[in-house]
């Protein structure tokens, strides 16, 4: 099968998406190639900062979004081997003047995927690129139910295909990839009815446990769910029995943990997921460009992943619609810096992450990091500066 487009999309992730979307407004015709039929069978939690947000309200109704897969930022509770502290509250929003919203990514995507007006094709993978006169000119895809092959030529392809990009290493763009040194165990868990709805919880296990686990957190999301998150350091992940452990001490040390949670099965019933971060070389070639993961992959530190898609897509879908020459050099003007940005929390937790491998340090860490909250200002400078992340200048 022969298919031509404007405009191909190689991966329907958010970024991907909303760039398909705003496009296909502006008058492009757009398709979007997504390998997956579905969502994946994990959930994970998720930060979206004002810019983002206000984005995807452009694209659909905010009841809509707030029914269906945003909960506005009401707090954030720290249990702290058993002391509670309050990490962010309604007030210090009010003082940053910032509203986050916690969101349910597979929900989010789905939506977009669902309400899109561009052309949208899952259940199709890219098996290679084609090039002509040294340029990309579109994609060889396959089917993966029928086995058809399918020959789609574009004027432009957008890699949004993720940390391992087909279409990044099919134009010859380096990528020095990074080990974050924790894992994440991710799961959907109950959210306890004696929580507040807007507030998540983060716990931290006993000081005396070696187990690898470093904290868990707890992020409300709509629909009877949180989205929970285990930090476990990398070379300690294997070992489940020490970590099903470890959950249960800190449970019981915690200061509110509801049943909901103690019936929870760790790490047995949670997906385990590896990051790698880093910043491409290039942000395309002649004929493609990339975004999102494909691009720069972050951890979840500072929320940022999302987030740095999402503004990938509008910067883009501008020069796109402009016309402008040299697209993926104008891109990459414009992204770059703000995208520099966005990889700092990232940097910054992987080092202190490699810190807590050592103990004298670690102590260190444990010993300061409560103590910051109680500095004056600090957590709604930081919360402005998260939000700034990888926005572009206005």
């Amino acid at each position: 099968m022969d298919v031509e487009t404007d405009i191909l999309v190689v991966g329907g992730g958010i970024g991907g998406v909303v760039l398909a979307e705003l496009l296909t407004r502006a008058g492009k015709r757009v398709l979007v190639v997504e390998r997956s039929v579905g969502p994946p069978p994990f959930l994970r939690p998720e930060v979206l900062w004002p810019a983002a947000v206000q984005t995807l309200f452009g694209l659909r109704d905010r009841a809509d979004w707030e029914r269906d897969s945003f909960q506005p930022v009401g707090g954030i509770v720290v249990d702290f081997r058993g002391q509670l502290r309050s990490a962010i509250s309604p007030a210090t929003l009010r003082t940053a003047g910032i509203q986050p919203y916690f969101e349910n990514p597979n929900q989010t995507r789905e939506s977009l995927l669902a309400h899109c007006q561009a052309e949208v094709r899952r259940g199709v993978e890219v098996v290679s690129l084609i090039s002509d006169a040294g340029a990309i000119r579109g994609v060889e895809a396959r089917d993966r139910q029928s086995g058809e092959t399918i020959s789609v030529s574009a004027g432009l392809t957008v890699g949004d295909d993720g940390a391992d990009s087909h279409v990044r290493d099919a134009c010859g763009i380096e990528i020095s990839l990074q080990p974050f040194p924790v894992d994440f165990f991710v799961c959907g868990l109950p959210w306890p009815s004696s929580w507040d709805r807007d507030v998540a919880h983060i716990v931290f296990p006993p000081s005396d446990d070696h187990s690898g686990l470093v904290a868990v957190g707890f992020v409300p999301v709509p629909g009877p769910l949180s989205a929970t998150v285990a930090v476990v350091r990398a070379d300690r992940a294997a070992d489940t029995a020490a970590l099903g452990a470890a959950w249960k001490s800190m449970l019981a040390m915690a200061a509110s943990a509801p049943e909901e949670l103690h019936a929870a099965e760790f790490p047995g019933k949670f997906t385990r997921i590896g990051r790698r971060w880093g910043h491409a070389a290039r942000y395309g070639a002649p004929g493609a460009v990339l975004i999102g993961d494909a691009l720069h992959p972050v951890s979840p530190a500072g929320g940022q992943g999302a987030n740095m898609a999402i503004a990938d897509a509008v910067a883009l879908s501008r020069l796109i619609v402009a016309g402008r020459p040299n697209l993926a050099r104008a891109y990459e003007a414009a992204r770059r810096a703000p995208n520099e940005r966005g990889l700092r929390p990232t940097r910054l937790a992987a080092r202190l992450f490699q810190a807590q491998q050592n103990p004298m340090l670690a102590s260190l860490v444990g010993f300061v990091a409560p103590r910051l909250l109680n500095l004056p200002g600090l957590v709604p400078a930081t919360l402005r500066a998260l939000a700034r992340g990888s926005a572009n200048p206005d």
